[in-house]
């Protein structure tokens, strides 16, 4: 085998054919398995006790590639967002994901790690980097009535649990109580900082009639006459 190996790897020497042999490290097989680097000679012994040494042989051992993985930002992100990791500089990469090149981007939860080949062809694997990816929050806005109602009245608006809220008015409590017609959505973030909108709620508020009252003669009359009282038109109508 090859004489220059990676770490973990070995190569086998073999003396010439002899009676007896005597390695530079000792030992006194025919063969013997290095696996680490260094420099051996066998002395032999022939059938007429005659010795003879050979040239040494040198062996180099690779180290394995240790590779490190760096993240271009927080590996705690909301969904949405994302995350570059970039392997060490290698020859060859391989990561988790099955992607081969130095650099990946990251957009859910999980585990990442990348094996790396070098210019030795020796391989190594990086410590695992941990993502993870929250959810962003979707607020549901409650009614404490109706949506729709007559001037003057009022509804309260309510959104889902969360740590901070801002309204579309610029309001920045749970609830808030409306007086207008309009639309109405909120933007919740949770303590994780992810946030979310809602739906839009539609608040319509009706204006209150103005009813005018028409009589068909004088209101001024004399004892005994009357007058027509008519109201502008209307559902229902009381009179005082």
């Amino acid at each position: 085998g090859d004489l220059a190996f990676c770490d973990g790897s070995s190569v086998t020497l073999t003396a010439s054919a002899a009676s007896a042999y005597l390695w530079s490290n000792g030992e006194t097989t025919q063969a013997i398995n290095v696996s680490g680097a260094g420099t051996f000679t066998v002395t032999v012994t022939d059938a007429n006790g005659c010795q003879g040494t050979s040239d040494p042989v040198s062996t180099t051992v690779f180290p394995t590639p240790e590779p490190t993985i760096t993240a271009d930002g927080p590996t705690i992100f909301c969904d949405g967002d994302s995350v570059v990791l970039t392997a060490s500089s290698a020859s060859l990469y391989q990561w988790s994901t099955g992607e081969t090149t130095q650099s990946i981007t990251v957009f859910s939860s999980g585990s990442y790690s990348v094996t790396v080949t070098d210019a030795n062809d020796c391989v190594g694997s990086s410590d695992p980097v941990q993502v993870t990816v929250n959810n962003n929050p979707t607020p549901i806005i409650s009614a404490n009535g109706d949506l729709e109602f007559c001037d003057g009245d009022s509804v309260v608006l309510t959104s889902t649990v969360a740590s901070s809220y801002l309204w579309s008015t610029g309001a920045t409590t749970r609830s808030i109580t409306v007086f207008a017609s309009g639309e109405y959505a909120v933007t919740a973030t949770l303590g994780t900082g992810c946030s979310g909108t809602s739906d839009t709620t539609t608040v319509t508020v009706f204006q209150n009639p103005e009813p005018t009252i028409t009589a068909n003669g004088p209101t001024e009359f004399c004892n005994g006459g009357n007058v027509e009282l008519t109201a502008s038109a209307a559902t229902t109508w009381l009179w005082n």
